[in-house]
């Protein structure tokens, strides 16, 4: 399975729109890339929108990438749709093993198979959570320091199946945020 490069990450995929997800939303896009974004919630994509815009100052501040636009931000309605046409799919889903493992579950079968999976997790262990995904290999964690639109710091760190190439290509697209 060839992996997609990070130099080719075009569309993102957010699961999951709260302050954590937001915060990615916003960084991807000051960087010039298409976002998709999904969240279960009634309010997930007014919350959305409403951080975004939010942080959108303080990144014009820091400096837009050529191409970054808020109107580059679509909201669907499953997570299947989200991750369909990304990528890149950055999930950041509240710390509930359970969730996380039925949440990769379907969006890993639902993606491209090269796309690169990234969780924001901060306490949970990735080859517990993506032990029913499909092609763990590409699937890590990519945990960023907080607020995450303005701390260009990720963790890194992949589960027993990540490859060494799915690591170093999400290295590489973060440092290219």
């Amino acid at each position: 399975m060839a992996l997609i490069a990070a130099k080719d990450i075009k569309t993102v995929a957010i699961l999951g729109a709260g302050v954590i997800g937001s915060g990615w939303a916003s960084r991807f896009l000051a960087s010039g890339l298409d976002v998709i974004a999904w969240d279960p919630g009634k309010t997930g994509e007014a919350t959305l929108r409403a951080n975004v815009a939010n942080a959108w100052p303080a990144l014009t501040k820091v400096g837009l990438k050529p191409g970054a636009s808020q109107d580059r931000l679509k909201f669907v309605a499953t997570m299947e749709e989200a991750v369909k046409d990304a990528d890149f799919v950055q999930e950041s889903a509240p710390e509930n093993e359970e969730l996380k493992v039925k949440m990769h579950r379907q969006a890993t079968a639902a993606a491209k198979p090269g796309a690169i999976f990234g969780s924001s997790t901060s306490g949970l262990l990735p080859s517990d959570f993506y032990k029913e995904a499909k092609n763990p290999e590409r699937c890590l964690v990519g945990h960023p320091f907080n607020p995450v639109y303005l701390l260009p710091l990720v963790e890194v760190c992949g589960s027993k199946w990540t490859s060494d190439e799915a690591k170093q290509i999400a290295i590489e697209f973060y440092k290219s945020l």
